[in-house]
């Protein structure tokens, strides 16, 4: 994979080691003497070998022997697509050799450009080891590059290609790092356009989708869909994106966070070009599960783009959203079984099961209280976070700063209360030791309740609180 700038150090000079690959290329081609590569550079090697050997580098035309070397490399890599038919064991070498020349070149670009076309195709002679061959010499002419190189880009691209295109796992997983660490960086050092930089995530959204990782797939297409300006969000190619991305969003199960898409101009546009799709947005991101049940009646989700087995998962996920927007939204922070199961169109026996996993997808934690049958909130998240939520937050910032300046009082007042009258409160000693200990007049001890039957409902209570709720999320 891309790592550190590396210098490849071969001995020997430009026209013998061209001359030297050049009948290498010829064997593995089975040109016939005279006819092939060696046939075509050979006046340009002697020309630039009268050069080289006359000794005086200084009075040389450094044009002249830039001129001749360009022109030898042309004919080379022209040839050069035959390598895909070296040997294996020599695969490597041939290709190292080529690349160290052409970095002596003036049109070094043009000439990468052409050999990662060539490691694009197969490894004719290593049928298992070719897409690890052809990954290996990208890599070599990419850390060979300056890391300000615009051809980084593209030959990053073809290491993309070819892992996936090979379906190399083993790539991939060594390609993942170095996206999570360099990508942005590169990006910047390339000073790639929006479009090139779109092209560029999506290509890695279609290797991690092909890989299987879906979530490092729908992050990279969001990203992509992220760099079309406002004006291009009605095109066709932002319409095509916009429609994979929401595809990913809504049919993967850890995607729960809908504001990226909702505040997407690209996304949008579908509002107009794809009605239903956008409605079923919609849902997932403010409505529920009653609503999705209603938009299954009128829509058919293989029509959307929907693959047979995202049934399911869809109706798995509106329900856990759906509770998550409950218990986000009641007021008293606790929302009974009853109203799980309503909501959610399960049965009550099953309510448990839904809240357990709704906390394990992280949409919200608190405790299930089986004796009270209710889910007592912590904390529960928000599917998109807008104007709405803001206000909600606002709501409950006020009820706490009024709980708090009530506190604030009375501790005011008790403060102003000692001042005034001293420790004693000027109340008598005695009366206030008869309160502190439980007496009333008469000599009773105060019992909760009153008589018996209050002594009896205490031992109740007691037991009750014994059955505390059951903490199934949070701290």
């Amino acid at each position: 994979m891309p790592g550190p700038s590396n210098t490849l150090l071969i001995e020997g000079s430009f026209s013998e080691l061209s001359e030297e690959l050049a009948q290498f290329i010829d064997g593995v081609a089975k040109a016939e003497e005279g006819a092939g590569l060696r046939g075509d550079i050979k006046s340009s090697i002697e020309e630039l070998q009268q050069i080289e050997q006359a000794g005086d580098a200084q009075s040389a035309d450094q044009t002249k022997v830039q001129q001749l070397k360009d022109d030898i490399l042309k004919k080379v890599v022209t040839k050069a697509a035959d390598l895909n038919k070296a040997p294996e064991k020599e695969f490597t070498a041939a290709y190292n050799l080529l690349i160290s020349l052409c970095t002596q070149s003036s049109i070094r670009d043009q000439l990468f450009a052409r050999l990662c076309s060539y490691l694009e195709q197969p490894i004719t002679s290593a049928i298992t080891h070719g897409s690890s061959l052809a990954i290996a010499t990208l890599t070599t002419i990419f850390n060979v590059l300056p890391p300000t190189s615009e051809t980084r880009y593209h030959v990053f691209l073809a290491i993309v290609k070819v892992i996936r295109a090979k379906s190399s796992q083993q790539a991939f997983d060594a390609l993942i790092p170095q996206l999570e660490a360099n990508i942005s960086s590169w990006a910047s050092d390339w000073q790639l356009d929006e479009e090139d930089l779109r092209a560029l995530y999506v290509a890695v959204a279609d290797v991690a989708n092909a890989s299987g990782d879906q979530d490092l797939g729908y992050k990279y297409n969001l990203r992509a869909m992220e760099t079309i300006a406002p004006s291009a969000a009605s095109n066709q190619e932002a319409h095509d994106l916009a429609r994979k991305v929401l595809v990913q969003a809504l049919s993967n199960p850890t995607v729960t966070d809908f504001t990226p898409l909702t505040t997407s101009d690209a996304i949008q546009a579908l509002s107009k070009s794809d009605s239903a799709l956008f409605e079923l947005l919609e849902i997932f991101s403010s409505d529920d599960y009653s609503a999705y049940t209603d938009f299954l009646e009128t829509n058919d989700l293989s029509s959307l783009g929907f693959s047979g087995s995202s049934g399911d998962v869809l109706a798995k996920k509106i329900r856990l959203l759906t509770f998550a927007s409950i218990a986000a939204s009641t007021p008293s922070r606790s929302v009974s079984y009853s109203t799980i199961a309503s909501e959610l169109h399960i049965p009550a026996e099953d309510v448990e099961m839904w809240v357990i996993d709704t906390i394990r997808a992280g949409l919200v934690e608190g405790k299930l209280s089986q004796l009270r049958q209710e889910f007592l909130v912590q904390r529960a998240t928000y599917r998109v976070f807008g104007e709405r939520q803001w206000a909600e937050i606002q709501g409950r910032l006020n009820v706490w700063r009024r709980s708090l300046e009530s506190v604030l009082q009375a501790v005011r007042a008790e403060r102003e209360r000692f001042l005034r009258e001293g420790p004693g409160g000027g109340y008598d000693d005695n009366q206030g030791y008869q309160q502190r200990n439980g007496y009333q007049d008469g000599g009773e001890r105060r019992r909760g309740g009153g008589g018996g039957r209050g002594g009896f409902r205490n031992n109740q209570d007691r037991g009750q609180r014994q059955q505390e709720p059951v903490d199934v999320g949070g701290d």
